[in-house]
């Protein structure tokens, strides 16, 4: 939660200045002055939450490593021909990387479509939601070409809900290898109803099990791999999560 409390100080009307102190490099005392820019992506609206900037970037790690990574669960379309297209272009692909790390989550049934662009197994889970009378399977549907091969999952402290979802199935699945540090842990789905003085009121209305009866409320996804970044790591230009997924991704071929 340290990076949304430095985000939200950070954020402000477009164009007024930020003061910003911090350590360079050579951990010498900084000051800036710096003006708000708006913010990367494509404005989004879900229900009462707040408009979020919708990112996602696709590209190849090596010619035949692609790798996704999307900041939330909307915009369906964008993900689905993310990974249709990434899917295409690159035949054969040695392994895949997804990172999630920061996603704070969104729609849930995006779990289920993106869980289907790496399986050709039907009637595999990710989960169930339990809800009052009644459960909610949350069921993978295979793609007509899937990709088969090494899948790594990026996640953080700031991956949640929906993230949660897909990288806890994935992992009971045995599907793919999770790289990086502990989840959220904040998985439950929830509904906002806006109460008579017009403050908007979240709570629960089911909860989650990952396909092999592991909750995930209050415990997380622990990574295959845990791996904490460094500030000296950071500072050499290093991704150490990233260069452990590229690495396992490598050992698979032998």
């Amino acid at each position: 939660m340290q990076t949304r409390a430095v985000a939200s100080r950070l954020s402000g009307p477009v164009g007024t200045p930020v003061a910003v102190d911090f350590l360079d490099g050579a951990d010498h005392p900084l000051h800036l002055e710096l003006d708000r820019i708006p913010p990367r992506g494509t404005p989004v609206k879900f229900g009462y939450m707040p408009t979020m900037n919708f990112t996602l970037e696709s590209r190849k790690l090596r010619p035949d490593v692609p790798y996704i990574g999307f900041n939330v669960f909307l915009q369906p379309e964008a993900i689905a021909d993310a990974f249709g297209n990434a899917l295409k272009e690159c035949h054969p692909c040695s392994g895949f990387v997804i990172d999630l790390r920061g996603n704070p989550g969104g729609l849930g049934v995006l779990a289920m479509a993106v869980a289907g662009w790496f399986t050709d197994q039907a009637d595999q889970r990710l989960g169930a939601m339990h809800m009052r009378g009644n459960s909610l399977k949350f069921v993978i549907f295979p793609r007509p070409e899937p990709f088969l091969g090494p899948l790594a999952v990026l996640v953080d402290g700031n991956s949640a809900s929906t993230t949660e979802i897909l990288a806890g199935g994935w992992k009971d699945l045995h599907r793919a290898r999770i790289f990086g540090t502990r989840t959220a842990g904040a998985a439950l789905p929830s509904k906002f109803e806006k109460l008579p003085n017009g403050d908007g009121f979240q709570y629960a209305v089911a909860n989650y099990v990952s396909e092999g009866g592991q909750p995930l409320e209050g415990i997380g996804v622990i990574p295959d791999e845990q791996i904490q970044p460094t500030r000296r790591l950071l500072l050499e230009g290093h991704d150490p999560a990233l260069e452990a997924a590229l690495s396992w991704i490598e050992k698979q071929k032998h």
